[in-house]
């Protein structure tokens, strides 16, 4: 788990300027779909909800939970774990699992999450 300070931005300063951009443009790495939480999550619930074992440990996590109240990123390529982004405070995405081709389109200060064509995306 690491804390990304230019992701963290760059989804801020998206809701604070409006507009949309694909979050595979924000978010760096080979990855197929990602699932996001919002803290404080438990490493039993991350795991429950991506159906496999996987190691919480790194910024913003004790004793195998994720303890921030922001965002955590779980990257997947075909099944397997590629990266684990915690967001620190910062809670501005939706809880769910989202394909790479997610879009985070601002909207009176916040993000959603949708499909390239604007429909409501995942979850």
């Amino acid at each position: 788990m690491e804390f990304d300070d230019g992701l963290e931005k760059a989804i801020s300063d998206l809701a604070r300027s409006g507009g949309s951009r694909p979050l595979k443009e924000l978010a760096s790495g080979d990855w197929t779909s990602v699932q996001v939480f919002t803290g404080p999550a438990s490493g039993a619930r991350i795991e429950r909800e991506l159906g496999r074992p996987v190691t919480v440990e790194g910024d913003g996590t004790h004793g195998g939970d994720y303890v921030q109240d922001g965002n955590l990123l779980v990257f997947d390529r075909d099944g397997a774990t590629t990266r684990m982004v915690s967001l620190g405070t910062l809670a501005a995405l939706g809880d769910g699992k989202y394909r790479a081709d997610v879009v985070l389109k601002a909207q009176g200060g916040a993000i959603v999450m949708t499909d390239p064509d604007g429909r409501p995306a995942g979850r």
